[in-house]
């Protein structure tokens, strides 16, 4: 089977970005603040880590992000720079002003616009719409909601989840399994 058909199994990478300086400068604005040393150092440790061989993060089966989505925040960008940075081939990625404090349905629709042949996206975010988003995709009742309820999403966690659509268009609640919740140190 071509590993790039439309019915190979989807891989949806949600990334919260990683820690942020509490303000920026005077005058500026949220979406402005830029990483900490910390955050900076998170980021880098899971590009590191995701860029490591087989397999990933430790959990056979995934693929690497092929396309990564991202709040235009300099947090968010920030992030998603140093995450992907890491990795041994470019991933594109766009930035998005609208996904700086949009709901989840607000990043479904941009990820129903993902070309079907892309098999792994990372979404880079803010809390609480990172946290919803996976929470909503996960099948009520198979205990991976317990399971992100239990360890929250601090800063730079990352939610890996398969996905049961054939195509990004299909991406609905309750469609998808946790394959992964990690969080730093990585």
């Amino acid at each position: 089977m071509d590993p790039r058909a439309p019915n190979a199994v989807r891989h949806l990478w949600i990334l919260r970005h990683a820690k942020a300086a509490a303000e920026g400068p005077w005058g500026s604005r949220d979406r402005d603040r830029t990483l900490t040393a910390r955050g900076r150092r998170d980021a880098s440790a899971l590009g590191a880590r995701l860029a490591a061989g087989a397999p990933l993060l430790g959990t056979p089966g995934l693929v690497r992000p092929e396309v990564a989505l991202c709040s235009a925040a300099v947090r968010t960008v920030q992030t998603a720079e140093l995450v992907l940075a890491e990795f041994p081939d470019r991933v594109p990625f766009d930035s998005y002003r609208s996904l700086y404090q949009a709901g989840p349905d607000t990043v479904l629709t941009y990820l129903r616009e993902v070309d079907e042949h892309v098999r792994s996206v990372l979404v880079v975010g803010h809390n609480p719409t990172m946290y919803h988003l996976t929470w909503d995709l996960l099948e009520p009742g198979s205990g991976d909601r317990d399971t992100l309820e239990a360890r929250g999403f601090p800063t730079c966690a990352l939610a890996v989840m398969s996905l049961r659509v054939d195509a990004w268009e299909d991406v609905a609640d309750g469609t998808a399994a946790l394959s992964g919740l990690f969080a730093p140190p990585y």
